[in-house]
């Protein structure tokens, strides 16, 4: 232990009592420099007293003044916060994780009048550690640009709610309350989860803001066709490759065929249905495929193969066979919804309550490293450690400082 004071250097340090209540005390030492007057100090990041006589990860004893590190002015340890950040990140709720923070932490609410212990439901604790260490431990794993080899796979997560028409009726299948930007790079030839953002529509501008959240720009990329993504693609990344997700027109062109054959019952429709699940195998399965369809004279199919058939030809021409085909250049954006799925399944049963597009993407920082696989709690606490040393020992920011001003949600 050394005195915060640079002028005492190779003074005596002494242990000098604790502060805090039993459970939760913290050290303090007393410095008595050769030439001065002896002074109390605390650490920068004062420890809490150890509850075991020994640590379970450096396997070695630790006296009662080597507990673990805290935020000065904090109740709760770095490794309390990492771990809450660690548990939302994998999907638990703002609730979940408190609870189980305050029960490690053995830090309960008292009820004033009867002395009983009051277990807390409020979810605001982990809340507030989201908005103040998200951006911290994400920060080493951030990419500083887009990928300069292979696919970069772009979607959207759109979460849809309940809503009504100006007459009070509820509108067939919602409203979108806010949609969730995800692209996927390539990493050693394995899909890695590139950058996620919130927004509160899928608007080109939108689209394009997300584009220019990181420098550079891919070789290629795989989308679906949803216009606004595609303009804004055109407009920032003119010289991309782009490649339309060949699942998505697939299943697009059978959505079409099966709704006109409910229409007609046609038994040509029908036999193009049965086609359609491997028409855009490859040239030799799709160019018979449209000539059969032109046959049938159906306006909308013929409308559509006019629309997307140049698209489809094109990626033909510039696909290279099976054997050949790089792991990171896929024809589809399967990779993509298989790494995000996570997300649409925290945030969906929680869609009404997510409001906040700034704290929604520091959550979205979190399940990124967990999805990426680098949500490990020994490497949160020591960022959080090192962030706070280099910052007297308290966060820069201060809690709730990005909270929405009353009634205007900033995603919907």
């Amino acid at each position: 232990m050394r005195c915060p004071n640079a002028d005492h250097s190779g003074s005596r340090i002494k242990l000098d009592g604790t502060y805090g209540k039993p459970g939760h005390r913290r050290q303090r030492y007393r410095c008595s420099p050769k030439g001065g007057k002896p002074h109390v100090f605390t650490e920068l990041l004062p420890r809490e007293e150890s509850w075991r006589g020994a640590c379970e990860h450096c396997e070695r004893e630790v006296g009662r003044h080597e507990g673990p590190k805290a935020p000065r002015h904090y109740q709760f340890v770095a490794r309390g916060i990492a771990e809450g950040l660690q548990a939302v990140g994998a999907g638990d709720t703002y609730m979940q994780a408190s609870r189980v923070a305050r029960d490690r932490a053995r830090r309960f609410r008292y009820d004033s009048a009867t002395g009983e212990v009051g277990e807390s439901v409020h979810g605001q604790l982990v809340a507030d550690w989201v908005e103040l260490f998200a951006p911290v431990v994400f920060a080493p794993h951030r990419p500083a640009s887009w990928p300069a080899h292979g696919s970069l796979l772009l979607d959207h997560i759109p979460f849809r709610i309940r809503a009504e028409d100006a007459s009070g009726r509820g509108i067939p299948g919602g409203t979108v309350a806010f949609d969730v930007f995800c692209a996927v790079g390539y990493r050693a030839g394995k899909p890695w989860l590139w950058h996620a953002e919130a927004f509160s529509a899928a608007h080109p501008a939108h689209w394009s803001a997300f584009l220019a959240s990181l420098e550079g720009e891919p070789p290629r990329v795989v989308c679906d066709a949803h216009r606004g993504m595609i303009q804004a693609i055109e407009e920032r990344w003119p010289k991309v490759e782009l490649h339309q997700c060949e699942w998505h027109l697939q299943h697009a062109l059978r959505r079409l065929l099966r709704k006109e054959v409910r229409k007609s019952s046609s038994p040509e429709l029908q036999e193009l249905y049965d086609r359609s699940g491997g028409a855009l195998t490859g040239p030799n399965f799709w160019r018979p495929f449209s000539r059969a369809a032109k046959g049938v004279g159906n306006e909308s199919l013929d409308r559509w193969i006019a629309v997307n058939g140049p698209t489809i030809e094109a990626q033909f021409a510039r696909r290279a066979p099976p054997s050949k085909r790089p792991v990171d250049m896929p024809l589809t954006t399967s990779a993509l919804e298989q790494l995000t799925r996570p997300i649409a399944s925290a945030l969906y049963p929680r869609r009404y309550a997510l409001k906040n597009r700034q704290r929604l993407n520091r959550l979205l920082m979190l399940m990124q490293l967990h999805i990426n696989g680098d949500d490990d709690v020994q490497a949160y606490s020591k960022t959080i450690r090192t962030w706070l040393e280099r910052n007297g020992g308290r966060p820069t920011a201060r809690r709730r400082s990005i909270a929405d001003p009353l009634g205007s949600p900033s995603l919907r």
